[in-house]
C-alpha cells in the first residue's frame, strides 16, 4: 500500500489540512479526483465556495454509486522530506461513510508519482526515476 503525506488546500487558498492519502490504482476517473470524509470537506469549509453536485460511479465489480463531486474544489500537494510538488488542481469526491483519503490514477500522474513496488511501498517522482526511491508514509 502506498502512504503519501499530502496538503489538500481549498481553490481559493484560505484553508489546508495535512494528511495521509493513500494510492489507489483501481480509482480510475477521466480527471483529478480526490475521495474526502466529510469531516475533511467540514474541515476546509468547500461547501462554502462550490456548490456539490451528484455523482455516479461505476465500481470495479459493476455497481453503479451516487457521491457528491465538488468540481476543481482543492489543490493537492505531496510533501516529503525534502521537496513539496507543484500543486494540481482536483474534484472532490465523498459518499457517506468513507474514512479514508483516495487519490485516483489521474491525480497520482499528474503528481509525478511512479509505483516501483505496490506491496512494499516502494514510490519515486516521475524525475526521480532511476536515481531516488522513497518509501510510503
Amino acid at each position: 500500500m502506498l502512504r503519501l503525506k499530502i496538503r489538500i488546500e481549498r481553490i481559493d487558498s484560505i484553508k489546508n489540512i495535512e494528511t495521509i492519502g493513500l494510492a489507489n490504482s483501481g480509482f480510475i476517473g477521466q480527471e483529478p479526483e480526490i475521495l474526502l470524509p466529510r469531516y475533511i470537506i467540514e474541515e476546509l469549509d468547500l461547501d462554502s465556495i462550490v456548490k456539490p453536485e451528484k455523482y455516479y460511479k461505476i465500481t470495479g465489480d459493476g455497481r453503479r454509486i451516487e457521491l457528491l463531486r465538488y468540481r476543481d474544489g482543492v489543490k493537492v500537494y505531496v510533501i516529503t522530506e525534502d521537496r513539496v510538488v507543484d500543486p494540481v488542481k482536483a474534484n472532490v469526491l465523498t459518499i457517506e461513510g468513507s474514512r479514508y483519503v483516495l487519490l485516483n490514477d489521474k491525480l497520482l500522474g499528474e503528481l509525478g508519482i511512479v509505483l516501483i513496488d505496490f506491496g512494499r511501498g516502494i514510490w519515486c517522482f516521475r524525475d526521480e526515476l532511476g536515481k531516488k526511491t522513497r518509501l510510503t508514509y
